[in-house]
């Protein structure tokens, strides 16, 4: 999962969101779908953060983070190895046969292993919500940089001394790992050179130490490809030219509404063998274009 912060002009106001909304701890705000009353708002949740998963393909309803993270490879244990929840931990949850664009957060109350998990009971309105023993649930949790997804029925409902649950041990956990390297938009040329030596000609549009995101007219390559990056950079009187190993991690279109590129490609890459000095380069453009307010 890759979150960068996106501006409150980019969100539509008023028809259904076509991508999820995060605050900065990794949690979701909005789910696809729903939408946004107002800009006041996102002004009101501004401070909290607002971040969009770049990584994510547009689409138009919610599907739940069970589908999304299949790819991942289960964990058949809870909690994950060296992972301790303590009580008081956000938690969110989804109810699998009500309204899938919902997500409720709750607290961690304790786990008893091999046997329940206990949260509290979420609350609409200052009121319990209204559930059922042996209802479907999905549940999603952020512990350090991994987001932990894992599907379970409500075990029994309690209502003393305040309204929490106990729900079925898991049988598969999900992870997914989170990204924590700042993310910031550029507007670089870049020459894009495959392992047979045929290039393209691109633009960069998000850059992190880590990895990038390129947009293209023309197909570069599907995930897994090796790739060559060159551009040219300045900082002040000073000047290189950075060739990058890379490998292509995801390929979709463009997303519409953020920069109005529907006909683009874009291509999230991971770079490979980053020497230092091109470390240190890539480190200070990102900085610097933070610092500039392009995020």
């Amino acid at each position: 999962m890759n979150l960068q912060s996106v501006s409150i002009e980019a969100i539509p106001v008023g028809r259904p969101l076509p991508w999820r909304l995060y605050d900065r701890n990794g949690y979701i705000v909005f789910a696809r779908g729903e939408m946004v009353a107002s800009r006041e708002q996102l002004e009101s949740l501004i401070e909290e953060g607002l971040l969009l998963d770049m990584d994510a393909p547009t689409q138009t309803r919610e599907t739940g983070d069970w589908t999304e993270f299949n790819e991942s490879a289960p964990l058949g244990i809870f909690p994950p190895v060296g992972i301790k929840p303590q009580p008081g931990e956000p938690v969110q949850i989804r109810l699998l046969n009500r309204n899938q664009q919902t997500y409720y957060s709750v607290r961690m109350v304790g786990y008893i292993k091999n046997m329940s998990i206990l949260v509290t009971t979420p609350m609409v309105s200052g009121y319990p919500l209204i559930m059922a023993d042996g209802e479907q649930v999905e549940v999603r949790m952020v512990t350090g940089s991994n987001i932990y997804v894992f599907q379970t029925a409500i075990q029994l409902l309690c209502t003393s001394p305040v309204p929490y649950m106990h729900l079925d041990h898991p049988a598969e956990v999900r992870v997914q790992k989170l990204r924590k390297s700042p993310w910031a938009k550029v507007n670089l040329g870049v020459t894009v050179t495959d392992t047979l030596g045929t290039f393209e000609y691109a633009s960069l549009v998000n850059l992190s130490p880590d990895g990038a995101h390129i947009r293209s007219p023309r197909t570069l390559g599907e995930a897994g490809k090796a790739l060559r990056l060159s551009f040219p950079v300045t900082m002040d009187e000073l000047g290189t030219t950075l060739n990058l190993n890379a490998t292509v991690q995801h390929v979709h279109a463009s997303k519409a509404g953020l920069e109005g590129a529907v006909s683009m490609l874009e291509y999230g890459v991971a770079f490979r063998n980053v020497t230092a000095a091109d470390s240190l380069w890539l480190k200070v453009l990102v900085y610097r274009s933070l610092a500039e307010g392009n995020i």
